[in-house]
């Protein structure tokens, strides 16, 4: 499976999703082609002469791995410099389905792909180390990664088609935590049920016709009693690549491939080794534990990411570099949202994921032992595959030990047979502390002090943009106003009480700041800030300024407090006919007063 793509393609829809459009493009739509194409012909004559300075097909295929990283730069440039997606959401549709604007995106990034691929192609029919044709080599590449995003578009334009449903239900259905259980729990049916068909359609696989090949196989899997829905003929690159695999997990749905190359140039016994191989994938059941592992991943970013992020907010370090990222470019500020999340996505699947795949590759070659005692079949056939792949010996791989090493780790386990039993129990281990790691972390998200970190978020974000707010030359009234709301709410009376003043300083005759300094004074819970004659002069000026309802029940409740209560009746009935809207709430208040009740203590009032 072509690993690196899948993982690069990840990392460029969380690119393209991660950026937000702008209010207006930054070039026009002729400029953004123009520099489009010419970093794409740039891409392709740096491509073609990178890859014509590596001599041998190991050496192409590692400097083709390094290059596919690199075009997710130029994704980068594409929607964080030229901006293309604000381009993209005034297209016809894209408003109703999001979706649209990461197909667009997606081929984008393909297209990268494939000039490098047709670079690589070209410079390796010119040096004599393939004679592939251009077409063919890149419909069979394209063919290996369309399986990975299948499951992606059918997943999100079933999102873009619930957000069409006119039901207020459904709308908070999908809003809520439920909504994503759903659709994990529908990835991974599409995984188990659907995706095996498909890549078998895709890839262009046809059954093995029947001949001494097939009933060897038939045997084969007779003989160690396991069942599986067809075997396939493999045509990768043509049929001239030599591999192997296995697809699906339910035994109806699941496929043997072995690709021409393969079965045309290894022996009966060898072809019964490589097979060992890929059947000890379904005994060990790893294809299920890569889906384990997705799992997770998705599981943990769940329960992490917003805690971690309260966590990070409730240090003021943290805080004040994003307010120094707030006079950024917008752009700016959303990829450094976005790397975080990428480079966690490259550390867990490529040295995490990649540690078991790795392993779980050896204990596939293991299972030589038991189906056929020795290692040497299997040897021969991977020295074969090294040979007709071009020499490829000792390439690494993040996913794949090198056949070097594998041969190496079958023939020291030939001499030492105990290395099988320990390999065995070092995998059983490592899954076990997996499971327990991957609970507790899931778990103690229960147990952490995230309210605390909540308030201390808050205090913090309110004290430094109200030092901002303070060291501004340009102050407004409304500036004020929302922060001394804030502190009022969260009982801070001290702060309230000095920001409405700064307030007043800067507008005395705002009725807003007026009125809520008086609904302060009128309602607080602390008797040091109750101060019922301030108040009404307060709640007097602003209702002289601005008689609407709620500025009317401040000062009825001023009158109520100072003792003039027959008055505060005859406000509050005013302010009923201002504001007829909230009729219930000012006759609770009638009532309220005429029983001569105190209210408890309350935190701004607002229109």
């Amino acid at each position: 499976m072509p690993y690196t793509q899948i993982l690069s393609i990840i990392i460029a829809l969380l690119l393209i999703v991660g950026v937000p459009p702008g209010q207006e493009p930054a070039f026009s739509h002729g400029m953004v082609a123009l520099l489009w194409l010419i970093k794409l012909s740039c891409w392709a004559g740096l491509s073609a002469w990178l890859l014509s300075r590596a001599y041998t097909v190991s050496a192409s295929s590692r400097l083709l791995d390094k290059l596919q990283w690199a075009s997710l730069i130029l994704l980068t440039a594409d929607f964080y410099l030229l901006d293309i997606k604000t381009h993209l959401v005034s297209l016809p549709g894209a408003s109703v389905f999001p979706t649209l604007i990461e197909i667009i995106g997606i081929c984008i990034y393909l297209s990268y792909l494939i000039v490098l691929w047709a670079s690589n192609s070209w410079v390796l029919h010119r040096q004599g180390l393939s004679m592939s044709r251009l077409s063919e080599d890149l419909k069979s590449r394209l063919r290996l990664i369309l399986p990975a995003l299948i499951p992606y578009l059918i997943l999100t334009v079933l999102g873009d088609l619930s957000g069409m449903i006119p039901s207020p239900e459904v709308q908070d259905f999908l809003k809520g935590p439920n909504a994503q259980l759903v659709f994990l729990a529908l990835f991974i049916v599409l995984m188990l049920v659907c995706i095996p068909p498909m890549v078998r359609v895709i890839w262009g696989c046809e059954p093995l016709p029947d001949g001494p090949a097939r009933r060897l196989i038939e045997d084969f899997l007779k003989r160690i009693g396991v069942r599986c829905g067809e075997i396939l003929l493999w045509p990768l690159n043509g049929g001239k690549s030599c591999t192997a695999a296995v697809l699906g997990l339910i035994p109806r749905l699941r496929y043997i491939l072995f690709t021409p190359c393969l079965l045309r140039h290894l022996l009966p016994q060898e072809i019964e080794a490589v097979l060992s191989h890929e059947i000890a994938h379904i005994r060990h059941r790893h294809i299920l534990w890569y889906i384990i592992f997705l799992g997770a991943f998705s599981a943990i970013l769940y329960r992490v990411i917003d805690p971690l992020g309260t966590w990070l907010l409730s240090h003021r370090l943290f805080l004040e570099m994003l307010t120094q990222l707030q006079n950024k470019p917008e752009a700016l500020t959303s990829f450094m949202a976005v790397l975080p999340l990428g480079v966690l996505l490259v550390l867990y699947f490529r040295f995490f994921m990649g540690y078991f795949m790795r392993n779980f590759e050896r204990q596939a070659d293991l299972y030589v032992f038991e189906t056929q005692g020795h290692p040497w079949n299997l040897i021969n056939a991977l020295e074969k595959v090294a040979l007709l792949s071009g020499g490829i010996r000792s390439q690494p791989n993040w996913h794949h030990f090198s056949i070097a090493e594998r041969v190496a780790f079958l023939s020291e386990t030939a001499r030492n047979p105990d290395l099988k039993d320990r390999h065995d129990k070092k995998l059983f281990v490592n899954r076990g502390l997996f499971i327990g790691v991957t609970c507790l972390i899931i778990i103690m998200f229960n147990f952490l002090p995230i309210q605390s970190w909540e308030d201390s978020a808050k205090s913090n974000l309110t004290q430094i943009y109200f030092e901002k707010l303070m060291g501004r030359e340009e102050q407004r009234p409304e500036w004020f106003l929302v922060l001394g709301q804030f502190f009022a709410k969260n009982e801070e009376y001290a702060r309230a009480e000095e920001i409405y003043r700064r307030g007043l300083d800067l507008a005395p005759e705002n009725p807003e700041i007026l009125n809520n300094i008086a609904w302060l004074y009128v309602t607080a819970k602390d008797p040091e800030y109750r101060k019922p004659t301030e108040a009404l002069i307060y709640a007097s000026k602003a209702a002289g300024i601005k008689p609407t309802g709620h500025i009317l029940d401040t000062l009825a409740e001023s009158l109520f407090v100072n003792g003039y209560v027959a008055r505060a009746i005859t406000v509050e009935e005013e302010a009923m006919q201002k504001d007829p809207s909230k009729c219930d709430y000012y006759r609770t208040q009638i009532q309220r007063f005429k029983k001569g009740r105190r209210r408890p203590g309350s935190s701004s009032h607002v229109e």
